[in-house]
């Protein structure tokens, strides 16, 4: 196996020293949230939470399963995901006061009877309009945004409503799985209110849980190539999996254009299901085929879990299977395979 390290290290110590911090001073959030203005508690946490990186962001909100929510979010940077994600799992069990979540949630009703000062407008939030045009090819939607006042409002700040009001419909996750394009437009024609808009978002998560595949194909140096890869293929849906796996897989039995015949794509078939099965914390997520050589493309949460694949790979007859680990928490390793 080959391991590449980090150029940095992980904050693994700036994360447990938050929680560490958490546990004396949770009562004090407790009186913040419920009214007790407390400055040097704000200071606090973020000082800690910019201790493990300083583009995180936190805040409270409102929770579901518990009263009120800590947040810790990476913005839409997807470098940044599986960090936050990690500050999650290594935090307590939620309560029924406090829960913890790594990106910001969403709710459909989260526009009603609400207001946003913003370059000296006020909008009324319940009469932004949505429009959403499918895009088979990526699993997503392109949306567009409008509101009365948008012809009279800088780029800026249109963008910026736009972008606010899906992340409040959506959560962060849902936009970064779900959603395309974002245009805030000046002209009438987005009939979807932000309710409706969710319903159709949540419609596209396959309701068995089974997982879509795409397929593709093309040429690299000559040779035909022939690849799936999961739909939407979005970090934000395996948060914290960011050490990419690549398994290079050799086959002798190839056809004439170099890709496996019947019987060897039966063996390659029996090896990926086997390691699906087995694998403890790595998802396969893509496969490319091409003159001879199958790369398997897997993400893992844990350095165990990459190590975990060496003796599932070991009595492969056609050679050595090469395993490389790079950490890849944006998924650049696989960015070719994402329309």
């Amino acid at each position: 196996m080959i391991f590449r390290r980090r150029r940095k290290d992980d904050p693994v110590a700036a994360i447990d020293a938050f929680w560490a911090w958490w546990a004396t001073a949770r009562p004090r959030a407790e009186r913040q949230i419920t009214g007790d203005a407390d400055d040097r508690l704000i200071a606090e946490i973020g000082a800690l939470v910019s201790a493990i990186h300083p583009e995180l962001e936190w805040e409270f909100t409102a929770g579901t399963a518990s009263r009120h929510l800590l947040v810790v979010s990476a913005c839409g940077d997807p470098a940044l995901r599986s960090l936050a994600e990690r500050w999650r799992r290594a935090g307590p069990a939620p309560d029924e006061t406090f829960g913890y979540a790594s990106a910001r949630q969403g709710s459909p009703d989260a526009l009603d009877g609400g207001h946003l000062s913003i370059a000296g407008h006020e909008l009324d939030l319940d009469e932004l309009r949505f429009s959403a045009e499918p895009d088979e090819e990526r699993d997503c939607v392109h949306v567009e945004v409008w509101h009365p006042a948008f012809p009279s409002m800088p780029d800026g700040a249109r963008n910026q409503v736009a972008f606010l009001s899906l992340d409040w419909l959506l959560g962060e996750d849902g936009v970064e799985i779900w959603v395309g394009g974002i245009e805030a437009i000046t002209t009438p024609g987005a009939t979807l209110t932000g309710p409706e808009l969710a319903a159709l978002v949540a419609a596209l998560d396959p309701a068995d849980g089974e997982p879509r595949w795409r397929a593709m194909s093309g040429t690299v140096d000559g040779h035909p190539v022939v690849a799936i890869a999961q739909s939407p293929l979005r970090p934000a849906r395996w948060p914290g999996h960011d050490l990419h796996v690549r398994l290079e897989v050799p086959y002798h039995r190839r056809d004439g254009n170099g890709l496996p015949t019947k019987e060897a794509l039966a063996d390659l078939h029996a090896l990926e299901d086997h390691i699906s099965v087995h694998a403890d914390g790595a998802v396969v997520v893509a496969h490319e085929t091409s003159d001879g050589l199958r790369t398997t493309h897997l993400y893992a949460d844990r350095p165990a879990a990459a190590h975990a694949l060496e003796p599932l790979i070991s009595s492969w007859p056609d050679g050595r299977v090469r395993l490389t680990v790079t950490p890849d928490p944006a998924w650049e390793q696989i960015a070719h395979l994402n329309p």
